[in-house]
């Protein structure tokens, strides 16, 4: 969603008048150093010319053709998200951001940057007032992953933690401070000069530059007192005190040479952060704003344009301070009360930040909480407003924020994003037990459902049928131009109805949230929907499609958030997917070796953690079970730091079929009971077990266990049970996987007729999409030989499209099956062991060949006959002649 509305430009422009300035060339030469360095820090306190000396350097580059985005920084910007947002905005030409996690945000602004040809400069002015953990956190990050010709600077009262030490260290830092900042005596001269009728002695100047310190708005202030016509003698002479107290008294001479009317203008429009001839207008009673915010312009009294056609103002931050300091104290209920006609305008005028600012200056908090729920409440958390909604909490007591609903969920909503999952669902049982459904309107109402919908689903709630009824009566209930909430319900609709295995019923409201995504503008939520269709289309079996969505997907979001964001990491998980299905095995493992990397570092849910990790664990099955278990240990590392419990439950069942595919078979028996892979399969009986997926993979994993155990009768049982359930639910993917499974018990059951019709079924489902994924999966329960009678009866057919995929599935299972034998089977003295036992030797004889006991024969060949998942000799040398165990054997025979 774009969350920003239009952008305030004024904002992503520097000064419109650097050339009032008294040049700073020898800052502007220090500065020069800028495009070789990585990180500029101008750091001094307020009135040292931080902005007008970035203005004229501004200029500057702007002439030698360098490529510069300015932004200047306000308290709402202390969201990181707003903060990411008005990035965007600044180096997008002024093109509204749009609201996304941070971390996502932060790729999109590198990758944009990283197609930059030619240097470009990042000014961050008045950092100090956005500064907050989230967006130092957010550019430390920008500052580590900056491509080598972004050059940033940033303007601060603070010294903020931006890791200057390491950049130092390394030769990448300049930092100009208050010292620096200071002006010379010729500056000092320039301006005073300039401002007076004749020019003062030079001693005179010597003295105010030592009385202000070279503190440039003091001898700005000086100026403009000595322009006035005071008195030189004294004003010289009442140069003393803190530096705080000169400003004030420079202050009081300002404003009391000019007439009422003007001063009157300055004290009630200084507690504004911007101005123009409207909010003149309202606070001073008037109505020629705009002609007198020129005349102010035009004498010079700190009054800066921020933009080129002069219609918008600001003062200077530490004269507009002072002003609003005298004018709370002289007058506090005239302070309060300016405040509010302030928060009024902005609210009406939809600058949400701004509004509740003014509310906060009005001291009132009945009117405060008025106004927070007039902004959204809860909902500006979505919105990107979190850091204003909980900055306008802080000053609303309990006991105000019980009188509005949508403040109690809106606390409620904070606790939940600050990881309060404990706090934030007593909050809300305590709230919804103490309102009464017919004392809230209904639209209220549903909000609060809302909201408690968001709760349930990061407490990980497992998904009750009456659950998703209330999801579909939530959606009937809301209006039709509600596009943020139905947007958000529709897809978690979707996301539930896929998790729970009904496939086609998660279709439809996924599709809904996609048109309410771009009713918004928000291709960043539209891209979730796709990847949810995707991910859908996948369990299905609609191959083809889910990968034209996935293409077109990863198409809009390499141009819009470029080609290494959240979003195309997110994207390629799921096109590594539908690549390993097809045997595009390296081209899915080149996309997983960048994107797990990038999901582990940033924010994701299960399914997405799931898809990429079991790819990666499918794949490195054929290559390297050392390789599995490391990818599983880090699945398990990811579920233990995100409590996605599923994910700890999918790892372990993962670990058993890493078992199986090492041909451990007892291993991974003995491991099925210690997780309770039974019990796990066993919720396949239920209408709406706990979590679907878990069950699926334990009921497969539960398959192959049998049959490892030559249990063919109870590998039909459990088979056969899970395949009711998947046709009715349209799981193609699964069946495929259901049908090998089966084959393979057919056989064990010495029933090659049924063996084949079930291996015959699998591949009629797999050929038109081109699925050998599942095939993979199931290599050691597939005898090569099933292939070749398959294609006999093909070939009794003449299906030449048949005898093509069999042709290239054969192939697939030999070469994974070499790749397995030569990585994860059989260790040198089990393969001599395998060699001798191949030419009909006993095991004395093979004893005395190898010159070694009969006791380590024995010892040999039960772990070889574990590793191959069989039970005798006969079996051992039948499937080392299927699989070709001994071809590239060292010692074995020409």
């Amino acid at each position: 969603m774009n969350s920003l509305g239009d952008p305030i430009l004024t904002k992503i422009a520097p000064s419109a008048r650097p050339s009032q300035h008294v040049p700073r060339e020898s800052l502007l030469q220090r500065l020069e150093d800028v495009v070789t360095r990585r990180l500029t820090l101008l750091h001094a306190p307020a009135g040292y010319g931080k902005t007008s000396l970035l203005a004229q350097w501004h200029r500057v580059l702007m002439e030698r053709g360098i490529e510069v985005a300015w932004l200047t920084l306000e308290e709402e910007e202390s969201d990181a998200a707003r903060f990411a947002e008005y990035l965007m905005a600044a180096i997008g030409g002024g093109n509204s951001g749009e609201s996304m996690p941070t971390r996502a945000a932060l790729s999109a602004i590198v990758n944009r940057l990283s197609h930059a040809d030619r240097d470009t400069v990042l000014i961050l002015d008045d950092f100090h007032r956005a500064e907050s953990e989230a967006v130092c956190h957010f550019m430390r990050g920008l500052i580590k992953l900056a491509p080598a010709r972004l050059h940033i600077v940033i303007a601060s009262r603070d010294y903020p933690k931006l890791g200057q030490a390491v950049l130092a260290a390394n030769e990448d830092l300049v930092e100009i401070g208050a010292d620096d900042l200071k002006f010379t005596l010729d500056e000092a001269q320039l301006m005073l000069n300039r401002a007076a009728s004749a020019p003062l002695a030079d001693d005179d100047i010597a003295r105010l530059l030592k009385r202000t310190e070279g503190w440039p708005i003091a001898l700005q202030m000086t100026a403009l007192s000595l322009r006035k016509g005071c008195d030189r003698a004294e004003l010289i002479a009442n140069f003393s005190g803190p530096a705080w107290e000169l400003a004030s008294y420079l202050s009081e001479q300002v404003l009391a040479s000019l007439p009422p009317d003007i001063e009157n203008i300055i004290t009630r429009t200084a507690i504004l952060e911007r101005l123009n001839g409207d909010l003149v207008n309202l606070l001073c009673d008037r109505s020629d704003g705009q002609f007198m915010l020129e005349q102010l312009e035009k004498q010079n009294l700190f009054l800066l344009p921020l933009d080129a056609q002069h219609l918008t103002y600001r003062y200077h931050q530490l004269f507009a301070q002072i002003v609003r300091d005298r004018l709370a104290r002289r007058d506090p209920a005239t302070f309060r009360q300016l405040h509010r006609k302030a928060s009024v305008w902005f609210g009406s005028h939809g600058q949400v930040a701004e509004a509740v600012g003014h509310a906060i200056g009005a001291a009132d908090e009945e009117f405060l909480a008025t106004v927070l729920d007039e902004a959204g409440g809860w909902r500006m958390i979505p919105e990107g407003r979190m850091e204003t909604l909980v900055a306008g909490l802080t000053h609303v007591s309990n006991a105000t924020i019980a009188r509005f609903p949508r403040l109690q969920l809106a606390n409620v909503y904070r606790l939940i994003k600050q990881g309060q999952m404990t706090t934030a669902r007593a909050s809300f049982d305590s709230f919804r037990n103490s309102v009464e459904r017919s004392s809230l309107p209904a639209d209220l109402w549903t909000e609060v459902n809302l909201v408690g919908e968001v709760l349930s689903g990061y407490e990980n709630t497992p998904v009750r049928h009456e659950d998703l009824l209330a999801k579909e009566a939530l959606i009937l209930s809301l209006p039709s131009n509600d596009h943020l909430m139905l947007a958000n319900v529709c897809e978690s609709l979707g996301e539930k109805y896929c998790d729970c295995g009904w496939l086609e019923r998660a279709l439809e409201p996924t599709r809904r949230a996609r048109e309410h995504h771009r009713a918004l503008g928000s291709l960043y939520g539209e891209m979730f929907a796709r990847l949810l269709e995707a991910r859908i289309r996948l369990a299905q079996g609609r191959l083809d499609e889910a990968q034209v969505v996935l293409k077109e997907a990863a198409a809009d979001i390499q141009r819009a958030y470029g080609p290494r964001s959240d979003l195309a990491a997110n994207c390629a998980v799921y096109q590594a997917e539908a690549l390993f299905e097809r045997d595009a095995i390296e081209e899915a493992m080149a996309l997983l070796d960048w994107a797990l990397p990038h999901m582990e570092q940033s924010d994701g849910w299960f399914e997405i953690y799931a898809s990429g990790f079991c790819t990666a664990i499918r794949a490195a099955f054929g290559k390297s079970a050392v390789d599995a278990e490391r990818i599983i240990a880090r699945m398990r590392t990811i579920a233990s730091d995100r409590h996605l419990s599923q994910l700890q439950l999918l790892a372990d069942i993962y670990e058993v079929e890493s078992l199986i595919h090492a041909g451990r078979n007892e291993a991974a028996r003995e491991h099925a009971e210690k997780i309770g892979v039974r019990k796990l399969a066993a919720a396949m009986r239920e209408e709406m077990p706990e979590y679907r997926h878990i069950a699926l993979a334990a009921s497969v994993c539960l398959a192959k266990v049998h049959l490892c155990g030559g249990d063919h009768q109870a590998a039909l049982s459990e088979i056969e049970s899970t395949e009711r359930w998947a046709r009715q639910h349209g799981h193609g993917r699964l069946l495929i996987t259901l049908c090998i499974l089966a084959a393979h018990a057919h056989r064990l059951a010495k029933q090659p007729e049924q063996a084949i019709a079930r291996f015959d079924e699998a591949v009629s489902m797999s050929m038109f999409q081109g699925f050998i994924g599942p095939f993979l999966d199931c290599w050691r329960f597939i005898s090569l030989s099933a292939t070749i009678d398959a294609r006999h009866a093909t070939l009794r057919h003449t299906d030449r499209f048949r005898e093509n995929f069999l042709r290239r599935l054969r192939k697939s299972l030999e070469r994974h099956s070499a790749q397995s034998r030569d990585s994860t089977l059989l260790s040198g003295p089990e393969l001599s062991a395998l060699r001798h036992l191949d030419q009909g030797y006993t095991n004395k004889e093979i004893a005395r060949l190898l010159k070694i006991s009969p006791n380590t024969v024995k010892y040999h060949l039960k772990s070889l006959y574990e590793k191959l998942g069989v039970n005798s000799r006969r079996d051992a040398v039948r499937l080392s002649r299927e699989q070709r165990l001994l071809d590239s054997s060292p010692d074995s025979s020409p």
